[in-house]
């Protein structure tokens, strides 16, 4: 399994962003790889709450079902897919000074056996890194353009 670790600086309140970030009907304004997303569960934002989103790293594009396995209001959220590839990802939020700062995880299993690893090797975990980083960047600009 594949673990990515980025993190960024907010100047945003905990809450403002915990509420846009825990919204995963929100993904594909700021996930780069998030192309369209619907929230099936019947409690959505919750634990439980289930979606469905269609999802591109490289030229791949995955169709793919999410759950909401873990969730403290204001400070953590974790969704892990349950369907079309082997990911979690989790975010993490604290105060820092008058902002806040965001953790982002994400572990996966690259799909297609060992052929899979070895082009996650080569390729996919840098696109894979950057578009988390680049996806944090969206985040900044539409949630600092807001407050």
């Amino acid at each position: 399994m594949t673990r990515l670790d980025n993190a960024i600086e907010l100047k945003v309140p905990r809450e403002e962003v915990f509420a846009y970030v825990s919204n995963v009907a929100a993904q594909p304004e700021w996930v780069k790889w998030a192309k369209s997303v619907e929230v099936t569960g019947v409690t959505p934002g919750g634990v439980g709450s289930t979606d469905e989103m269609r999802m591109q790293i490289g030229p791949r594009k995955e169709n793919v079902e999410g759950l909401i396995s873990e969730l403290k209001e204001g400070h953590f959220v974790r969704r892990r897919l349950t369907k079309g590839m082997d990911m979690t990802e989790s975010l993490s939020l604290v105060n820092f000074g008058a902002g806040t700062k965001l953790a982002w995880t994400v572990e996966y299993t690259p799909p297609m056996g060992a052929m899979g690893r070895m082009i996650d090797l080569l390729f996919m975990v840098k696109l894979f890194d950057q578009l988390m980083k680049d996806s944090l960047t969206n985040l900044k600009e539409i949630l600092e353009a807001k407050a």
